[in-house]
């Protein structure tokens, strides 16, 4: 039956409703009718509302009724797109010819709806198509076709001898959408990929013959009512030059090829008559904005990725063209402030684009002689402080810092289009013309060079230009905020960071003259303007990779004195003090190491008191330092960890800056790692370091458990957010409390109760965040072994009011987690849960309950295990080892039980298939030739005990014999290298300390040969053909890797497995 399209669309108007209960009820009836046929054609019908008719439509399209408010059409096409992203991959869902029908009303309707459901209705087209054209089906062969004829008879192309049929712009949208899946269209393994045929098709068919459109429109006067036209060919163009195939360049259709030059010249004539000097807000001039500023990305892409065939198209003439219109378009940054955020991003792209064409050698020879005005009409007029900067630092310091000031502590993506900022591109642009070949800059030389030696006796632009020039700006006698000496030297300072690689190929001296004399005077102004002062400390955290040794601990001490600034003059000084920060935090990771470690430790700390936003830059630098600090640091963690408790105290339970909880516990958990590794060894002589060691876990213990109590224990509800890192710090809670009574003074079994609540529904398996669970589970089931937990096995039944229903006990909680590892998680995570599983099922030998736990154990880990087995493609593959121990581990235990959980996971209808597809997988990988077998003495052993068991229990039955005596050949086999491996540990020890003796002894005649080889290697340049097959090459490896990987086959950690009292049975046996 169909569905009442009455029906549905009462339905989509009350998805709409303010009212909740008609709304999860229009819903719900929406899903149901999901599977009664013709669905998504009523839902296209509905979406398509009342169609213009141009000319006379097809009849299905004849039946829409108006849709006055457009409601039911935006709901609809919601609803289909929907629809098509959920089930147009399967085909059960949709069958063949439903399937044909659909696409060719949708396409039909795609050409003449009106743009309210135009973007959802192109996407949904996008979602066939890239399944049906472009994807493993190709079945649409008749797309190009359609949409050539589309374009031909649409309202603005139609020669206008008959009525128009359909809309250019949709038309044109329809092109894109197929054109758009080959900007991603890449195979790394092949050396040369030639372009793809579909993109040629699509190329010769549709976007060449658009270009007498596109010139046409080029032509228009002003602003056209066609822009939004314009801007669609100009991305499909783009998207059709742009299409990387990780190799040097991208794709070039040959038919794009042909007519590169009219293209190119089309694109240069829109970049003439860019406007940046004067404001451009109005809604109709937006598109206009985005037609430029495309054009100015496939000028990069051009430069870019296809330089032989631009420098081929481009004469002369064009090239003129083209770096005058880019100039012009940076010349007129200084002339205007408060432009639109569009214009400032196409100023933006000049000056990426001027970079990416100095990096080609007629590129250079274009604009080395123009270095000069370059630097002093466009680049520094946007370097310079500006009112705007000024309005930024006042009403969003976040946002200040990331656009101006980026650093490795700012979370957000340096890929947001709202980052590109001119000043950012200026600063690129500077650092290219900085390391470039100064050219006629440097005059002729004096002394005649040798052919292949001194290639750089010129010298660069930065030491012959950009150097001399930014000495012209004098230093600020005084920190007055706005006064034009500052305003220049904050771009000076600015531009300085940009030179990292210019200075790093210069002398230690001459930076530390450049610094001494133009940069740590900032910090002597009494006061400094915040200004400069931010801008030296980032510029000092750029500078820390090439710092000379001797002026490292003067960076150091003036960026701790800026991060410890006050507020001046009525301005917060936060981003300065937030940029001395991050630069310290660079400083670190650059291995410097301070004399003295305390007074870094108490400035953080300083931070960290003085304020939310102070803490969020303090904490992630405190983080910094103890994981570089290590044993430095180590001493001081007592310390910083009774310092920061009582701000993050402040924030809990009910988080009003989440932030700074997340940031804190992380925090904590570094300072955890920190502490551990710490330990010290035991000394008869010399019991100090362990007794201070002693009463600093003490500290930690007892303020990690009152973090945790105010997060977890006064709070309704637990937050999910920080959960690796909490799992730090209880293990280290845990870890550290060896008696009752401390347990129950820090209330370790709640904290314990809800921390294994809350990994119960772990779903972060993709973050790979997993590892502080698995060793907080490990801490857990040792402390619970010192000091038994009531609620270990069985939680309590709680009092009434509450449901007489038991939550869920701690060693469910972390079946819970460990069964989900087994069933979902990615490789690595799998191995660790399959070897904690073994410790769980002997984990309950303290507890009266510990039978019954040990039985739902079997049953969760059977399941899951046999599960993920049955995933794989194929029981032999590395992964499957961990998986066959753990049901292997559960059968030495519970036998019964497990053949009775294998009888039903199977999928046939013999029940007894499962249990024997795992018992001849158990023998297979117990035979001495499996590959991975059993290596590891507990694996001998867990492998030995199970097939004992195997063996009697298939012995007596004709039907498995065969099984069976595989068994026994496995497990005679098994406890001959049992018993070898007994043998030959200690001695295998020994072996190993004379293998490193000899190693030792060759390690200098190795070093010699590799160096030898580099040598030889470094004389002669790699070509173009073998960069390319080397990288081919690896590709092809690391796809290999990555399917091995999949299934395990990198990821085993060498760890024994826990028996319990499989030691005592294997021997006696």
């Amino acid at each position: 039956m169909a569905v009442p399209r009455a029906q549905l669309e009462a339905w989509l108007i009350d998805t709409a409703s303010p009212d909740d209960a008609l709304r999860s009820s229009a819903t719900a009836a929406i899903a149901s009718a999901e599977a009664v046929t013709g669905f998504a054609e009523c839902l296209l019908a509905i979406s398509a509302g009342k169609i213009p008719c141009i000319v006379s439509a097809p009849l299905f399209l004849n039946r829409f009724r108006a849709d006055q408010n457009g409601t039911q059409a935006i709901a609809a096409a919601t609803y289909f797109k929907n629809f098509l992203r959920a089930h147009w991959a399967q085909k059960e869902k949709i069958h063949g010819a439903e399937r044909k029908n659909l696409r060719e009303q949708l396409l039909e309707v795609l050409l003449r709806v009106d743009s309210i459901v135009l973007n959802l209705l192109t996407e949904a087209f996008r979602i066939v198509a890239s399944h049906d054209f472009s994807g493993q089906e190709k079945s649409w062969q008749e797309l190009v076709p359609a949409l050539h004829n589309a374009v031909k008879n649409s309202d603005l192309v139609a020669d206008g001898s008959t009525a128009p049929a359909y809309k250019t712009l949709n038309a044109l949208l329809a092109i894109q959408a197929i054109t758009k899946p080959f900007q991603y269209f890449l195979d790394p393994t092949v050396a040369r990929e030639p372009v793809p045929p579909l993109l040629e098709l699509i190329s010769s068919d549709l976007l060449v013959p658009l270009h007498g459109f596109f010139h046409h429109l080029v032509e228009q006067k002003g602003f056209a009512p066609h822009d939004n036209v314009l801007l669609v060919i100009a991305k499909t163009f783009h998207l059709a030059v742009r299409s990387l195939s990780l190799q040097i360049g991208s794709h070039m259709p040959a038919s794009v090829l042909s007519c590169l030059k009219i293209w190119i010249g089309d694109v240069l004539a829109l970049l003439d008559i860019v406007n940046v000097d004067q404001t451009m807000d109005l809604s109709e001039q937006f598109s206009r904005l985005k037609v430029w500023k495309r054009c100015l990305q496939i000028c990069c892409t051009l430069v870019a990725r296809h330089r032989k065939h631009t420098e081929q198209y481009v004469d002369t003439t064009q090239q003129e063209r083209y770096l005058y219109a880019h100039s012009k378009t940076i010349v007129y940054k200084c002339l205007i402030q408060d432009i639109h955020v569009a214009q400032e991003r196409i100023i933006s792209l000049a000056f990426d684009l001027l970079a990416n064409i100095l990096e080609t050698g007629p590129g250079w020879r274009l604009l080395s002689p123009q270095f000069s005005s370059l630097l002093e009409k466009s680049i520094v007029s946007a370097l310079v402080l500006s009112q705007k900067d000024v309005a930024d630092w006042n009403d969003d310091e976040d946002e200040y810092l990331r656009k101006n000031l980026p650093s490795d502590l700012d979370e957000s993506c340096g890929w947001r289009d709202d980052l590109l900022t001119p000043r950012r591109s200026a600063l690129n642009l500077l650092g290219v013309i900085a390391t470039s070949k100064a050219g006629i800059l440097a005059g002729p030389t004096p002394n005649k060079r040798k052919k292949g030696k001194n290639k750089d006796a010129r010298g660069t632009a930065g030491e012959l230009l950009v150097m001399p020039y930014l000495s012209r700006y004098p230093l600020p006698t005084d920190g007055t905020c706005f006064e034009s000496t500052v305003r220049y030297y904050f771009g000076v300072l600015l531009a300085y960071g940009a030179l990292q690689q210019f200075f790093k190929s210069q002398s230690a001296e001459y930076l530390k003259m450049i610094l001494l004399s133009r940069v740590f005077p900032i910090y002597s102004l009494t006061p400094p303007s915040p200004f400069l002062l931010a801008n030296a400390n980032w510029l000092l955290g750029e500078l820390a990779t090439c710092l000379p040794e001797d002026l490292k601990q003067p960076v150091f001490d003036s960026l701790i004195s800026a991060m410890l600034a006050e507020n001046v003059g009525g301005v917060s000084w936060r981003p300065a003090r937030a940029s001395a920060a991050a630069a310290l935090a660079a400083l670190l990771e650059e291995d410097y190491k301070p004399v003295k470690w305390f007074p870094l430790l108490q400035a953080i700390v300083s931070s960290v008191k003085s304020g939310a936003d102070d803490a969020r830059h303090a904490l992630q630098l405190l983080t910094t330092t103890v994981e570089t600090g290590e044993e430095d640091a180590a001493v001081h963690v007592p310390y910083l960890v009774v310092s920061i408790k009582d701000e993050l105290l402040r924030h809990l339970p009910a988080p009003p800056d989440l932030q700074v909880v997340e940031l804190g516990f992380s925090s904590m958990a570094a300072l955890a790692h920190c502490w551990d590794s710490a330990e010290p060894g035991v000394s008869k002589n010399d019991e100090e370091p362990i007794k201070n060691w002693r009463e600093g876990c003490i500290t930690l213990r007892n303020t990690f458990a009152q973090l945790l109590q105010r997060a977890w224990i006064c709070s309704p509800e637990t937050p999910p957010s920080c959960l690796n890192d909490a799992s730090v710090i209880l293990g280290c809670l845990v870890k550290h409390t060896s008696d009752s009574s401390d347990m129950t003074r820090l209330k370790i079994e709640r904290l314990v109760q809800v921390w294994a609540d809350s990994i119960a529904d772990w779903n972060a398996w993709d973050e790979e965040e997993d590892l502080a669970v698995f060793d907080a589970m490990e801490e857990i089931i040792a402390f619970n072994a010192r000091c038994p937990l009531q609620q270990f096995c069985v939680a309590e039944t709680p009092l009434p009011p509450a449901p007489p229903v038991p939550p869920r006990s701690i060693l469910e909680g972390m079946a819970a987690f460990v069964s989900s590892g087994m069933e979902s998680a990615y490789a690595a995570a799998t191995w660790r849960a399959c070897r904690l599983s073994h410790t769980l099922l002997h984990s309950t030998s303290v507890s009266f309950e510990g039978e019954a736990a040990v039985k739902l154990l079997v049953c969760r880990f059977t399941e899951a295990a046999f599960g993920r087995l049955t995933e794989l493609s194929s029981f032999n593959v590395p992964l499957a080892k961990p998986l066959i121990l753990v049901i292997s581990s559960c059968y030495v235990g519970l036998p019964d039980t497990v053949e009775k959980v294998l009888s039903v996971a199977g999928k046939t209808k013999d029940v007894t298939e499962p249990f024997l597809q795992w018992a001849e997988a158990m023998a297979t990988l117990a035979d001495k030739d499996a590959d991975p077998g059993l290596v590891l003495e507990t694996e001998l052993k867990l492998g030995v005990m199970c097939l004992l068991k195997l063996v009697d229990r298939l012995a007596n039955n004709g039907t498995t014999e065969k099984i069976a005596g595989k068994c026994l050949v496995s497990l005679l086999d098994a406890a001959v290298r049992l018993k070898e491996a007994q043998q030959t540990n200690k001695a295998e020890g020994e072996e190993d300390g004379n293998e490193d003796d000899d190693t030792n002894d060759n390690s200098e005649e190795y070093s010699e040969e590799v160096s030898d080889e580099e040598d030889e290697e470094e004389e002669r340049e790699e070509t173009e053909d073998e960069f390319l097959e080397r990288y081919a090459e690896t590709a092809r490896e690391l796809e290999e890797e990555a399917i091995e990987d999949a299934e395990g086959g990198t990821e085993e950690d060498g760890q024994d497995i826990e028996l319990g009292a499989c030691h005592q049975k294997i021997h006696s046996w």
